[in-house]
């Protein structure tokens, strides 16, 4: 059957695999590298017994510092952590087919720049004012299409 806890729920509730079911199991161990815990604990807290939902929660509200393993001897920088963390939690998603492929998640963790929401509205907001000195007589007429289509 799997390791519970690693299981993804479409398994869990058929027994059929697919290709996004390795994806949700890569993301419980991201999460369970982050935080140190497993990812079913029954000596925790209910709100806090499975991890994937603790998780949810922590991210939801804002806390994401609060879930890092004490005992790492090297602590991620902010940025690193809630890029690992939105990795991991896109891994996890409840529905199959809104994970991300394998090679997607392969490149997501080996980029240098990863997509936070500012960053986003940054690239938006720059995307627009490149659009504007372009109707201007500017060439990035290129450049914005390649911008808005990242969005």
């Amino acid at each position: 059957m799997g390791t519970f806890g690693y299981v993804a729920p479409e398994y869990a509730n058929t027994g059929l695999l697919n290709e996004k079911s390795d994806v949700y199991s890569f993301g419980v161990l991201m999460l369970e590298a982050v935080t140190g815990r497993d990812p079913v604990d029954y000596g925790r807290p209910a709100n806090e017994v499975s991890l994937v939902e603790w998780l949810k929660v922590m991210v939801g509200n804002r806390k994401a510092e609060e879930v890092v393993d004490p005992n790492l001897e090297v602590k991620p920088t902010t940025r690193a952590l809630k890029r690992a963390l939105l990795i991991a939690l896109r891994c996890v998603d409840p529905e199959s087919d809104k994970r991300p492929k394998m090679s997607q998640v392969a490149r997501m963790l080996e980029a240098d720049e990863f997509p936070l929401r500012e960053d986003r509205r940054n690239r938006r907001s720059h995307a627009s004012s490149v659009e504007t000195e372009s109707t201007k007589g500017g060439s990035m007429d290129m450049d914005i299409k390649v911008e808005k289509s990242e969005s």
